[in-house]
């Protein structure tokens, strides 16, 4: 009897946006946003765009983000940067100590959580 299971390499996935199969852009016909390979229409806005009109357009964003925006690496960054930001939100229940040591090293008291 043969094996059920064959062993073989497992291949990388690849995901892209708004791929274009058989002529058609992978994007919601709603609201038009491209969409993640595997995505489906409604994942966005919601089941038929039936919630497109709940949130408002975003502001334009500050000039100061365009080094991020037309960095050709911002996703390998993203990582990085969001650990910045996750840290820069952190408060704690006691105050924050003075500073006593030397740059990048500090020590935090009382329970600390997210804002």
């Amino acid at each position: 009897m043969d094996s059920v299971w064959k062993v073989g390499p497992v291949s990388t996935p690849s995901f892209s946006w708004g791929e274009i199969h058989q002529g058609h852009v992978h994007e919601c016909p709603h609201c038009h946003i491209s969409l993640l390979t595997g995505e489906k229409p409604g994942f966005c806005c919601g089941e038929k765009g039936s919630h497109l009109g709940d949130v408002g357009p975003l502001p334009d964003l500050p000039s100061e983000f365009d080094i991020f925006l037309n960095d050709p690496d911002i996703s390998s960054k993203s990582r990085i940067l969001n650990l910045v930001f996750s840290f820069a939100s952190m408060e704690t229940t006691a105050e924050f100590p003075g500073w006593h040591g030397p740059p990048g090293f500090f020590a935090i008291q009382g329970r600390v959580y997210h804002r």
